[in-house]
């Protein structure tokens, strides 16, 4: 629940940025600021739903509106009014019309593709942040993991039974890495859970996340970035100096997390994909609970607010989440 924030200067700075936060134009520092003064301050909170909702309103209304009768009237009339009277000026004219009007029906399809472009482009890169931030704060920030590898039977204990049989997966589908770890975190104030395994390969720390879906999906076409003979959608972004690659299962989103190239990433979540989503689809088969109902479980807390986004709220916001980042380029 949110508390009253009375820092009216704060606020009045965090709302001069809620524009570009909107438009995940903001560093990663500011916007982590944002996030956690939203948190807090219901006054700000409603501002930034009220801006959602007018950039939602305007998008449609773009989206769906054929050219008036008035405009293409007033068109005409214009074009009429300054042309002479003559055989061949009165044919230009209306070919001047027809592209006028060929050019407005143009406009107005590339206007509603560009708004679902970008629409997509920011929910994926909603989705992506959380992959990244759990990983920069577990794995990097808290450094969760023990410099020689726990037990396996001990790591299965943590996972609990609902996941326990996921680390096989991770350890076979990853060659070069070795599972260091892994457990479920939660975060304090927010209702989302995670499965992470922390492994280390190559010279460097790569994290396989698994956090519920809660009914969000990403979208397809454009924004995937490879598609495999599986069928398997893979999504890739560049955030806070790390690569992230990401696919959705039946009921995760699964991330592959690393400061390694965007092509190692790739090619390593790529591999791990297909046995691992199979492995998550015999999991929905059994009765399934929620992680925190789960006994057998390790909890690992995390104290850090950029991560106080869950990807339900991804679904019942009008506009991009809390969690919101630049990722793409826009020219």
């Amino acid at each position: 629940m949110n508390t009253l924030s009375f820092d009216s200067k704060r606020c009045e700075r965090i709302r001069q940025h809620l524009d570009s936060y909107l438009s995940n134009e903001l560093l990663v520092e500011t916007a982590s600021e944002v996030v956690r003064h939203l948190e807090t301050c219901d006054a700000c909170s409603r501002d930034l739903e009220s801006r959602m909702r007018v950039r939602e309103a305007l998008q449609r209304a773009v989206a769906n509106r054929s050219v008036p009768d008035s405009v293409r009237a007033r068109v005409v009339r214009t074009l009429r009014d300054s042309q002479p009277r003559s055989f061949f000026r009165a044919s230009a004219a209306r070919w001047a019309l027809g592209l006028a009007g060929i050019a407005l029906i143009l406009l107005s399809l590339f206007a509603a593709q560009w708004l679902s472009l970008r629409r997509g482009e920011q929910l994926v890169a909603s989705i992506l942040r959380l992959g990244v931030s759990d990983h920069v704060i577990c794995a990097i920030k808290d450094h969760n993991y023990p410099e020689v590898a726990n037990p396996p039977d001990q790591i299965r204990q943590k996972l609990g039974a609902q996941h326990a049989a996921l680390l096989q997966v991770v350890q076979g589908r990853l060659p070069g890495f070795e599972v260091l770890e892994g457990h479920i975190c939660t975060i304090p104030g927010s209702n989302r859970k995670y499965v992470h395994f922390i492994t280390r390969g190559q010279g460097t720390i790569l994290s396989v996340i698994l956090t519920e879906r809660n009914g969000v999906n990403l979208p397809r076409g454009k924004l995937l970035t490879t598609t495999g003979s599986t069928g398997i959608g893979l999504y890739q972004g560049h955030l806070s100096g790390m690569e992230i690659a990401g696919f959705e299962s039946t009921q995760y989103f699964v991330f592959v997390v690393s400061d390694l190239s965007q092509n190692q990433v790739l090619q390593l979540a790529e591999g791990l994909a297909p046995a691992l989503n199979d492995a998550l689809r015999t999991t929905t088969h059994s009765k399934r609970s929620s992680l925190s109902e789960n006994s057998s479980a390790a909890i690992t807390n995390h104290g850090a607010s950029v991560h106080l986004t869950s990807t339900s709220s991804i679904a019942t916001r009008s506009g991009p989440s809390i969690m919101a980042a630049r990722m793409f380029p826009h020219g």
